[in-house]
C-alpha cells in the first residue's frame, strides 16, 4: 500500500530544507465541533476538526473525543509529524501552507453558506468533467463515484445522467438512498472502483487511512481521481505530481460553511 502521509511528510520536511527552525514552532491550536447541513440537499455533518498554525495554518477533520493539548504550544512540529494522527496531519498541512505553490486556478467565493455551497459544487463537478473529457467509458455511460458522500454534487452527478456509486463510513447514512444512489460501505471502494471511470475522495480519506488504498486500486484500474481537500487542503500539488493524482480542489481554511471569503485552490496532473 501507498504510504500517503510518509511521502508528503518526507517531501515537506525536504523542501523545507534551509527553512528558520522558528517556522515550525506551533503557535495555535483550535478544536472546532459542528453539526451543519447547509441546504437540503446535504446530510447533518457532526464533525469535529483542527487547525494548526505554525507559520501557515493546516487543518484535518478528526475525531470528536480529540482534545487540544497545550503543552504542545512552543514546540518544534517536526516533532510532531512523525506519527499521523488528527494532531499531525493538521500540523503537517500549516507546514506545506509555508511551501510556495502553484495552483492550476483559484476562486475567491464569498457570500452566506448557501451560496458558497452552489459555488463550491460548481467547482468541483467541473473538475469531474474535465478528468472525464477525452474519456472511453468503461460502461455505457460515465460512471462516478464519490468516497465521502457529498449531497449536492451526487444531485448534480445523476442530474446529468452519469451513473453514480457513493461509499462512507457514516453509520447514520449507510444504506439510505441520496438522490437516487444508495450509500453503500466504505469497505466495498475496492469492488465499486474497478468499474468506474472517476472517483471523487474526500480529504478525510489520509485522516481514516483509506487514501493510499484508494489510490493504489485506482492506478491499477484506470480509474482516474478527484480529491476535495478540506483535511490536507495544502497538499494538492503534491498529490497531483508525486502521487498521480488527477485534479484536486484545496478548501484551506476557512471553510465554505462559515460567512465572507473562503479561497478555492485547483492542482492538476
Amino acid at each position: 500500500m501507498t504510504d500517503v502521509y510518509e511521502v508528503l511528510k518526507e517531501q515537506a520536511l525536504r523542501k523545507t530544507t534551509g527553512f528558520s527552525d522558528s517556522d515550525f514552532t506551533i503557535r495555535g491550536l483550535w478544536k472546532v465541533d459542528l453539526a451543519f447541513r447547509p441546504t437540503v440537499d446535504e446530510r447533518t455533518f457532526k464533525y469535529s476538526f483542527l487547525v494548526s498554525q505554525t507559520v501557515g495554518q493546516g487543518s484535518c477533520y478528526c475525531d470528536k473525543d480529540l482534545a487540544v493539548d497545550e503543552n504542545l504550544i512552543g514546540r518544534d512540529a517536526r516533532e510532531i509529524i512523525p506519527d499521523k494522527d488528527c494532531f499531525s496531519i493538521s500540523l503537517l498541512d500549516s507546514i506545506y501552507a509555508s511551501i510556495e505553490r502553484n495552483p492550476y486556478r483559484v476562486h475567491e467565493i464569498s457570500g452566506n453558506s448557501i451560496e458558497k455551497t452552489a459555488r463550491r459544487n460548481a467547482i468541483i463537478l467541473n473538475e469531474v468533467e474535465h478528468v472525464l473529457s477525452g474519456m472511453k467509458p468503461k460502461g455505457e455511460r460515465p460512471r462516478i463515484m464519490n468516497v465521502g458522500v457529498l449531497g449536492t454534487l451526487i444531485k448534480s452527478l445523476t442530474g446529468k445522467g452519469y451513473s453514480v456509486a457513493a461509499t462512507d463510513l457514516d453509520e447514520k447514512i449507510l444504506n439510505t438512498i441520496v438522490h437516487g444512489v444508495t450509500v453503500e460501505n466504505g469497505s466495498k471502494n475496492f469492488h465499486l472502483i474497478p468499474e468506474s471511470d472517476v472517483v471523487v475522495i474526500t480529504g478525510m480519506a489520509l485522516t481514516t487511512d483509506a487514501l493510499g488504498d484508494i489510490i493504489d486500486v485506482c492506478r491499477q484500474h484506470k480509474t482516474r481521481m478527484v480529491i476535495f481537500a478540506e483535511t490536507g487542503a495544502h497538499f494538492g500539488e503534491e498529490y497531483c505530481h508525486t502521487l498521480g493524482v488527477d485534479s484536486v480542489v484545496s478548501e484551506p481554511f476557512p471553510f465554505y460553511i462559515f460567512q465572507g471569503m473562503s479561497r478555492i485552490e485547483i492542482y492538476r496532473r
